[in-house]
């Protein structure tokens, strides 16, 4: 498909210039305080609360409704794999990844605790680290990583959207249809619990 990033098949959705434009408001309000006078705080603040008010709690609190969507279609697939549900799961994936494109320039705040922004969407991977990870996971059948507690341990390139995308989307994933499919669907069952975990987290940090 176009817009891959070589070495692992990750979508690529562009940040909306709506977004990214609302997105620059609480990144200058903090700017603001830092430098403006201590009278001019009291409008910097405003701005900061207004930002991240009236965006970064709304497009978080999108973020959880769509990734828990998607966690639900993936258990889904796993209990009665059928190409209807896969397509299903596909299609929450996509839909995910397009809301998360909303936060994903939000660099700051709770999604930097614990690695969540490299758990989340662990790019650039100039190596191939999460690739070569993923498909070592599927070869081998890792029950570890087919746990989300414990996969929540693992490397940060396993856990988020890109080992995700080539779960659903990469080599052999027409096997999620069929029972060929169990171990990758339930691999796949972690890494979407676990985003949606680290997204549940995240907003309600920002409360």
């Amino acid at each position: 498909r176009a817009d891959q990033v070589p070495g692992i098949a990750l979508k690529v959705y562009p940040m909306r210039i709506d977004a990214i434009k609302r997105l620059s408001l609480p990144v200058i309000g903090f700017c603001l305080c830092a430098t403006m006078p201590a009278g001019a705080n009291e409008k910097a603040t405003a701005i900061i609360e207004a930002s991240t008010n009236g965006f970064i709690r709304l497009a978080y609190r999108a973020l959880v409704t769509s990734v828990g969507d998607l966690d639900d279609k993936v258990v889904a697939l796993c209990a009665a794999p059928s190409q209807a549900n896969l397509d299903a799961a596909r299609a929450g994936f996509d839909h995910a990844a397009k809301t998360f494109s909303y936060v994903e320039l939000i660099r700051f705040g709770p999604v930097t605790r614990e690695n969540r922004l490299e758990r989340l969407l662990f790019w650039p991977d100039r190596k191939s680290i999460g690739l070569k990870q993923v498909q070592a996971a599927l070869a081998d059948k890792d029950e570890d990583a087919a746990d989300a507690e414990k996969l929540a341990g693992k490397s940060v390139a396993m856990q988020g959207f890109g080992a995700l995308e080539f779960v659903l989307f990469g080599t052999d994933s027409d096997d999620l249809a069929s029972a060929a499919g169990n171990y990758r669907c339930r691999f796949g069952e972690a890494i979407a619990s676990n985003i949606a975990g680290m997204a549940g987290d995240v907003e309600a940090e920002w409360a």
